[in-house]
């Protein structure tokens, strides 16, 4: 039961990725089909939790969205075969989970604003440096899933520094 846990744990870095390829997959749907209850459904519900890192890969010049899909389900595939082999790749495993982790804080970081753009300087005692906790249901499993996860691969490391100094 411990190394099921583990091993969803494991994947959840990989869950950001898969909700990105679903948002992604999303906008396809709603281009094809917009008066399908369905389609909007899974749009609006993806929205509010990647809405600014989607749009940010989608903006890219050359990008289109198979593109987006085509990556973003690769690099989920990555992440399943590296949490089905905890013991290899840890390397991979710790930069898969903690860029998922920065684009889910990116990602709320935008939709706690309610300015468009805020280019300008900010008066002194107007920037608040708290951490963007996630307004959606979806988006706080998803923030704590991965936090789990990059928890996971710092232990791995720890606990494989401390063997080697025995």
């Amino acid at each position: 039961m411990r190394a099921l846990i583990l091993t969803f744990v494991r994947l959840g870095p990989t869950l950001v990725y898969a909700a990105g390829m679903l948002f992604a997959a999303s906008i396809i749907l709603l281009a094809t089909f917009p008066g399908n209850p369905s389609s909007w459904a899974l749009y609006l519900t993806l929205l509010p939790v990647l809405r600014l890192p989607a749009f940010v890969l989608l903006d890219l010049p050359g990008v289109e969205v198979w593109h987006a899909i085509a990556a973003l389900a690769s690099i989920a595939a990555c992440g399943v075969y590296f949490a089905l082999q905890p013991k290899r790749f840890i390397r991979a495993r710790f930069i898969h989970a903690h860029v998922a982790l920065l684009v889910l804080i990116v990602a709320n970081a935008g939709a706690h604003s309610s300015q468009a753009v805020g280019l300008g300087l900010t008066p002194p005692g107007e920037y608040h440096w708290s951490l963007p906790i996630p307004t959606t249901p979806l988006g706080a499993a998803l923030a704590m899933l991965v936090v789990l996860g990059c928890l996971s691969t710092h232990a791995e490391i720890i606990r494989r520094i401390r063997t080697r100094h025995r």
